[in-house]
């Protein structure tokens, strides 16, 4: 499904204003094939667009996304979107305000629907970092392959898990990201045990996963996932974290910018704080972004339209100077 961008413009300032309540190394990766549900647009555009999209993932799954393209013929930087644990490739109003603002700095995106979230017709048991990561590098062939994308510009924006997703492709020299962009990434194992119940809590649901191949799980926002043992098991690769492991691996040629606020009740402080640190010393120009004011849902899923704009400002700001489309 194709639209074009006339007044999307005005909506998404509404949004910004007014905002929403809810809940909550290879550089040419090749997805298994590259169909679309509407095949996208050909010519060069007169104005931005989006399309809605599908394509076959390395599980011969279809995974829905959304491309969005500023005007003219390119070639446009990418910077892929990866959502949160149970979120979405919309993240309530978040990540299309994401996207306008790098659409306005000529920058293009794709984000996607991870396994059981948001329209994604799989299991909830397929999401594992594992099958995340290899979504993510599926993305960026996707839109390489069918869209006019600079290959020698592409960047990473992880929310939470999704930044979570990032440092693990990082560390696995999967990709060279030009920039990172991460918003309270999920970086600690023990800081995710601790939101899972506890260290007692987790080990008792890995047990019942490892017998039983999934456990269901009720979230703090009431949404009930199956976690399965592969969850688990992806999660155990990293047992004290992955932010040192990643920075060890880090070839990049731009900063790594974390954002993050005092108040967020599901990634400490702390833990953002020591991705910064660990990127910080390696890679001049590193630098953290205050969101102090909205938890964890960074207006996201409130009506913090401040906050939203400081995160939407600092994610586009920080890829366009990086980029030179500032």
């Amino acid at each position: 499904m194709k639209t074009t961008m006339k007044g999307l413009a005005a909506g998404l300032a509404a949004l910004l204003a007014f905002g929403l309540a809810g809940c909550s190394s290879d550089d040419e990766p090749t997805p298994s094939a590259t169909t679309t549900t509407t095949a996208p647009t050909e010519e060069p555009a007169d104005e931005p667009i989006i399309e809605v999209v599908s394509y076959v993932n390395a599980r011969l799954a279809r995974t829905p996304a959304t491309v969005v393209l500023p005007a003219g013929e390119g070639p446009f930087p990418l910077v892929v979107l990866a959502h949160g644990h149970g979120g979405s490739r919309e993240e309530n109003i978040g990540f299309a305000a994401i996207a306008e603002g790098l659409r306005l700095k000529g920058i293009a995106s794709i984000r996607m629907d991870f396994p059981g979230c948001g329209e994604s017709t799989e299991s909830f048991q397929e999401n594992t970092l594992t099958n995340m990561e290899s979504d993510v590098l599926d993305a960026i062939a996707y839109a390489k392959e069918n869209y006019p994308i600079d290959a020698t510009r592409v960047g990473f924006f992880g929310y939470s898990m999704g930044g979570r997703i990032g440092l693990e492709l990082v560390a696995a020299e999967s990709y060279d990201f030009q920039v990172l962009v991460f918003l309270a990434p999920a970086a600690s194992t023990p800081d995710l045990k601790a939101l899972f119940g506890g260290d007692e809590a987790y080990n008792t649901m890995q047990a019942t996963a490892e017998a039983d191949g999934f456990v269901t799980y009720t979230t703090i926002y009431g949404q009930t996932q199956e976690l399965s043992a592969q969850w688990f098991a992806d999660l155990d690769k990293t047992p004290t974290g992955i932010e040192t492991v990643a920075a060890a691996h880090a070839s990049l040629f731009g900063p790594v910018v974390v954002i993050f606020g005092a108040d967020d009740n599901a990634v400490s402080p702390s833990v953002s704080q020591g991705v910064a640190d660990a990127f910080s010393g390696i890679i001049s120009g590193s630098f953290t972004v205050d969101a102090t004011g909205d938890t964890h849902s960074y207006g996201f899923y409130s009506d913090r339209a401040d906050i939203l704009k400081t995160v939407v400002d600092a994610v586009a700001a920080s890829f366009a100077g990086e980029f030179g489309t500032a």
